[in-house]
């Protein structure tokens, strides 16, 4: 039987034998001076023997037939634990309030659960109270629940074997099946719901985004071109986090007139393959006629030049190929992480421009038609889209997650 107590600043460990008396135990450190009990969860030494037994009135400690270890001291509100009891190369430090029993140091089958963190290289691990870097109590319970049981490690085993003779013995039962059912049960698999932690602060993001947006539309002719590409970029890349780098004025060889040309913004995603957007101020009447064309309201030819233009880069970016790759890379190479190089595969395209809250339902209908034939190849996007996106993103953050 294991049990902890503390006798005025040591953590004692009040070991009693279930056979012989602990004679055993007592040879084994006449021999090499430690022993490990408990499934060799603990290693004690000759000098870990606590002497001053008489001194409390415990009954634990004045029961002859027990073992006292001295396997930690009190500082401040925190045990500190010896590592050599426990045999990990970490400081261990466990707060006062978290009850310590053999269970917290050993999970099912004697697996010791500290000496399995020794493969993460800790230097120290604070577990409990107020302390900044502590692991939370609370996390630190659903830590232990996370080790395997034995019915888990059972399944597991007849999950694997099964696995393997399948193939030539003939079995009923599907253990392989079992065993992820049970898995899909257990409550850990839940882990730390990332969505349900950073909702309410993506929530924020978005409302801030939204609001920037909503005031830029207010003042838009206040902006050169210029400042409102770089405005509104920066709001792209929040909406596409795939994008981690903007270059604005990207270049590209056009080889049949053979010169250089520059596309608003040359995008680069976490592989480092590119795409290219063309950003434009949102002016009122730029994106379909108001009138029809054979029954039709028809592209304006802001649209029509834009979506002409941003496919003619594409184009040359896929005819410069390994060469432009090559050029790119040497342009940016000391703006791109470490490791990162650019590539040119058959890259897509985006554009934003144009306001579509005051076009008529026969006008947003046909608008979507034009949309749709060009989404194999590049995307049209009108500020009012931007809007409707943030805040549909942001309201379904809102909702109760789980």
């Amino acid at each position: 039987m294991i049990e902890f107590t503390q006798h005025e600043c040591e953590l004692l460990m009040i070991y009693t034998p279930e056979r012989d008396g602990g004679a055993w135990l007592q040879q084994q450190f006449a021999e090499k001076s430690e022993a490990t009990i408990s499934g060799r969860i603990f290693t004690v030494t000759q000098d870990m023997i606590f002497e001053n037994r008489g001194d409390d009135d415990d009954p634990l400690l004045l029961d002859p037939e027990s073992f006292v270890f001295s396997v930690g001291t009190l500082a401040g509100s925190y045990y500190c634990i010896e590592s050599k009891f426990l045999g990990i190369e970490y400081e261990l430090v466990i707060h006062q309030s978290i009850p310590l029993k053999r269970k917290t140091f050993a999970a099912e089958r004697n697996i010791s659960i500290f000496r399995r963190l020794n493969e993460f290289g800790l230097t120290q691990l604070i577990i409990g109270g107020d302390e900044e870097s502590a692991m939370p109590k609370e996390v630190f319970e659903q830590m232990l629940k996370e080790f395997p049981n034995t019915h888990e490690l059972n399944r597991y085993a007849q999950a694997r074997v099964s696995g393997i003779i399948r193939n030539y013995v003939p079995i009923e039962i599907d253990f392989e099946a079992k065993y992820r059912k049970y898995m899909d049960k257990k409550e850990s698999r839940r882990g730390t719901q990332p969505l349900q932690v950073f909702s309410e602060y993506e929530s924020d993001k978005y409302t801030t985004l939204i609001e920037k947006i909503e005031e830029m539309l207010k003042q838009a002719e206040s902006y050169t071109e210029n400042q409102w590409q770089d405005e509104i970029i920066q709001i792209i890349q929040l909406l596409y986090p795939k994008y981690i780098k903007a270059f604005k004025e990207g270049p590209v060889r056009d080889s049949l007139a053979g010169k250089n040309r520059k596309i608003d913004f040359l995008m680069v995603d976490a592989s480092g393959y590119v795409d290219a957007i063309e950003l434009k101020k949102p002016f009122a009447n730029c994106i379909v006629t108001s009138n029809h064309y054979r029954g039709n309201h028809v592209p304006m030819s802001e649209l029509n030049g834009t979506v002409m233009q941003l496919e003619k880069y594409l184009y040359h970016l896929n005819r410069w190929g390994q060469q432009g790759e090559d050029k790119l890379n040497k342009r940016y190479a000391d703006q791109l992480p470490e490791g990162l190089t650019l590539k040119i595969v058959n890259p897509s395209g985006m554009i934003i421009m144009g306001r579509d809250e005051k076009l008529s339902p026969d006008q947003k209908t046909d608008f979507e038609v034009i949309r749709r034939k060009y989404r194999h190849v590049l995307e049209i996007m009108t500020y009012d889209d931007m809007l409707r996106r943030l805040k549909v993103i942001r309201d379904q953050l809102k909702q109760p997650q789980g």
